[in-house]
């Protein structure tokens, strides 16, 4: 349940090198492997609370002379001190598949969509395959200045799935909307940012008439409030056409949905604080 925007700003990052390819198409590789406390998603769904999580994210992507990128990859939820009295019977909690296609479509407005299907590794006992599609649009405010805010929007359409993505939602045909900016400053190899975004979307996709009454919650349109700081920095050591750089960060969330407080609790054994922070650590590169 990886985000949009994480997956384009390897793809399409500090280091540069997959800009348009000026003498005919180029085929480069991604990833990224972190260590985070917790498994939180975009939308707010805690995931897991027992144990660190390590995710790893891995890719190619051909970026045409026009500058249009088509991108395809995976991604890796493993929960090593996974609960058992949470249901879980396996480290390895998710698996993702995706692909995709972005491109600018003004001066410094990128537009992107992508497939991804969700798929649980907790077998029998956690979700259903979840299909869904999102779209994008990034607008790079000062590319080229130390300080950038980087506006941008996403709509999440799950479109076809017999589970929730947030658990005790609608189950497909449904959708939510982020709304954020990455808040950006540049010191010299050193990159400050500050992702921050909220969702909204119909009462129905974060939780359904039927679990409201079962769980004594009020339907809301508001899904989470997030913020964060994180600083990276490049490892200069490597040379020629790759690149990689390691960060840390720590990222703030507010359940304001009553659907996502009670799916914390039925997944982190009854654990129904609204606020949580999650601290991340890692490495990301690309040639």
């Amino acid at each position: 349940m990886r985000t949009f925007y994480a997956l384009t700003a390897l793809l399409l990052g500090a280091t540069g090198t997959m800009a348009a390819a000026a003498d005919g198409p180029e085929l480069h590789g991604f990833g990224e492997v972190s260590v985070k406390n917790d498994y939180v998603t975009p939308r707010g769904l805690v995931v897991t609370t027992a144990g660190a999580t390590v995710q790893i994210l891995n890719g190619l992507v051909l970026v045409l002379p026009s500058g249009i990128a088509f991108h395809a990859g995976t991604w890796t939820d493993i929960n090593p001190g996974y609960s058992t009295a949470d249901g879980n019977i396996t480290a390895v909690n998710e698996f993702d598949f995706f692909f995709g296609v972005s491109g600018d479509i003004a001066p410094n407005l990128k537009a992107g969509v992508e497939y991804v299907q969700f798929i649980s590794g907790q077998p029998s006992v956690a979700f259903k395959d979840e299909r869904n599609i999102e779209f994008s649009l990034k607008y790079s405010d000062a590319p080229d200045a130390a300080l950038s805010f980087n506006p941008y929007a996403k709509l999440f359409w799950a479109f076809s799935s017999k589970s929730s993505t947030v658990v005790l939602g609608k189950t497909g045909k449904t959708f939510d909307i982020e709304i954020g900016a990455v808040p950006t400053y540049k010191a010299g190899t050193v990159t400050l940012s500050a992702p921050t975004w909220f969702t909204v979307g119909p009462k129905s996709y974060w939780l359904t008439k039927a679990n409201a009454t079962a769980f004594g919650a009020d339907r809301k349109n508001f899904g989470v409030i997030s913020t964060g700081l994180k600083v990276s920095t490049p490892l200069s050591f490597i040379k020629g056409g790759a690149g990689a750089n390691v960060f840390l960060s720590g990222q703030y969330f507010h359940l304001v949905n009553d659907g996502l407080q009670a799916s914390k609790a039925l997944l982190n054994s009854g654990d129904s604080k609204r606020d949580h922070v999650v601290f991340v650590g890692g490495i990301g590169f690309n040639f």
